[in-house]
């Protein structure tokens, strides 16, 4: 199996260290923000703070009881954000950088200039700007750029230097990545791009960049997002990850109607039928390659308009494949998680 290509070790910079495995970019821009309101601090203080959870945590805490490196954790986000240019450290000092992409840095501080830390308060979403603001950095960062190319024509973008974010946005197209049944900390070495309708092998030192920390981080900028294809409905009776370019804003996709779209795509010459809700999810994102979040929303809005002829039928936990691994490719209406939605054809006068 042919491997994807990348960007060689002689045109990244140190490339040992560019391998970034801080998954939550949120934390990423605490940092920075953070230092900002600090000014200049001392190395050691940084990590005390975040020790104390005064900058939040990706998860509920900095260092978990039992872990023999307890620092891990804390120095994988310091590094990434140091290695992306946020900020910088010298002489047992930090501070923030903005040698590069001072606009875009001055944006995010900004945003977040009534920000207050205190190991009490969670971390707040990122706003538009600040998500502009991160894209643009990160079309600086060569393996996220490499990871970018491979939703591309590799003919037409023979280099990460040949294309924007305005021409990802434009012409990327899915891509698949093998998923399992078994937990892996690793993640999968196989991925299926549809632009070429291939199978590659993903270079070993991508597998959890590409698996982990940059789905996580463009579905949080808005410019992918990420749907389990069940074996039910996979091309190959396998389960896949699919990862999607955003190309239909959640708003503009509201605005459709969502009702014609569903008898459109479903009903066909039936006047009823009944469709499994990870499967409905992935053939609408297919098609109009919006946010997942999107599909939800509407199918909640029509359910609770009009439950007659779109009536989201509740289920219980067996039904599901596995709760807390799949349960986003359901719908939680009202505390209880909907698996099918059953669609009756509208008389005119409803439609």
């Amino acid at each position: 199996m042919e491997e994807l290509p990348i960007t060689s070790d002689s045109q990244i910079n140190n490339p040992r260290w560019s391998y970034l495995y801080a998954y939550n970019i949120k934390i990423l821009r605490d940092i920075l923000v953070y230092c900002a309101k600090k000014r200049k601090m001392r190395e050691s203080a940084l990590y005390s703070d975040m020790a104390a959870n005064k900058i939040p945590p990706p998860k509920s805490v900095w260092i978990s009881k039992g872990i023999k490196r307890k620092e891990r954790l804390r120095l994988e986000y310091v590094h990434a954000s140091e290695y992306l240019g946020l900020i910088r450290r010298e002489n047992g000092f930090v501070e923030p950088n903005f040698k590069e992409f001072e606009k875009e840095k001055r944006v995010i501080i900004s945003e977040n200039s009534q920000r207050k830390f205190d190991s009490s308060i969670a971390s707040t979403q990122l706003t538009e700007k600040e998500k502009q603001a991160f894209i643009n950095i990160l079309s600086k960062y060569e393996r996220a750029k490499d990871y970018l190319r491979w939703f591309l024509d590799f003919e037409k973008y023979k280099s990460i230097s040949e294309f924007s974010i305005h021409d990802f946005k434009k012409n990327s197209q899915p891509i698949f990545i093998l998923g399992t049944t078994v937990a892996s900390y690793k993640g999968s070495e196989i991925l299926r791009r549809l632009i070429d309708k291939k199978s590659w092998k993903i270079p070993n030192g991508y597998i959890r960049l590409s698996n982990f920390v940059f789905p996580a981080w463009f579905r949080e900028l808005g410019l992918l997002d990420k749907i389990y294809v069940f074996p039910e409905f996979s091309h190959d009776k396998k389960l896949w990850h699919m990862i999607y370019p955003v190309k239909m804003k959640t708003k503009e996709f509201l605005e459709l109607d969502g009702a014609s779209i569903l008898e459109s795509m479903f009903l066909k010459n039936k006047e009823r039928t009944t469709i499994w809700i990870p499967y409905l999810l992935y053939v609408i994102a297919m098609q109009y390659k919006c946010p997942v979040v999107a599909i939800k929303m509407l199918l909640k809005n029509l359910y609770k308009q009009d439950y007659e002829h779109f009536y989201l039928e509740r289920t219980s936990l067996p039904v599901m494949k596995n709760r807390y691994t799949y349960e986003e490719s359901y719908i939680n209406v009202d505390g209880f998680f909907r698996s099918t939605l059953i669609l009756k054809r509208r008389n005119k006068k409803n439609g």
